[in-house]
């Protein structure tokens, strides 16, 4: 008899565990924030940044959030990130009274620089608790000028330190020898 339940269990604990299994999350948007601060638009020519703010003043919230979308695209396009972890763990005693202590830390930072000719306010939205959300759009045509931009001040920036370089070189090997330089006179 105790075999017969076994056997009429077993389909329904199948249903529970399937159940149970693991499900695509669903994000939802919280209530007032757009469906585009978090699901930008995708558009083959465009690159997009949201952000957001609720200062005091209205002026100054929209001038953060768009400031905020700038930053996101400037990110995307032009990131310097520096990180650094550190793990300690130590034991100490015998096996009777042993202590441990563990510490760990983190800290990461992340700059930007580049000049966004060329970005605009896409979208603004505003929730019923005064925060602005801004969706500012790129051209890829524009931030492909950026990243030209970025190449050309790495390049001219080496060949500065190059030539700085040369000089010191001359003006060591300047140095070594008798022979002074003398101006023209005429």
């Amino acid at each position: 008899m105790k075999k017969n339940y076994v056997w009429a269990l077993i389909p329904i604990l199948l249903v529970l565990v399937m159940g149970c299994a693991s499900k695509p999350s669903v994000t939802e948007t919280p209530a007032g924030v757009p469906d585009w601060f978090f699901n930008p638009p995708l558009q083959e020519d465009m690159i997009f940044g949201s952000g957001s703010a609720k200062m005091s003043d209205l002026n100054m919230s929209m001038t953060m959030a768009e400031s905020r979308a700038r930053q996101s695209i400037a990110f995307t396009l032009n990131a310097n990130v520096q990180a650094m972890i550190t793990d300690y763990t130590r034991n100490a005693g015998n096996t009777d009274t042993q202590s441990n202590l563990s510490f760990a830390e983190t800290v990461g930072r992340q700059l930007t620089s580049a000049k966004l000719t060329g970005a605009g306010v896409y979208k603004r939205g505003q929730s019923s608790d005064g925060t602005v959300y801004v969706l500012v759009s790129l051209s890829k045509a524009d931030a492909a000028k950026v990243g030209a931009d970025i190449v050309d001040s790495e390049a001219s920036r080496y060949a500065e330190f190059k030539a700085m370089d040369a000089l010191k070189m001359m003006e060591a090997q300047l140095a070594k020898t008798d022979i002074k330089p003398e101006p023209v006179t005429e």
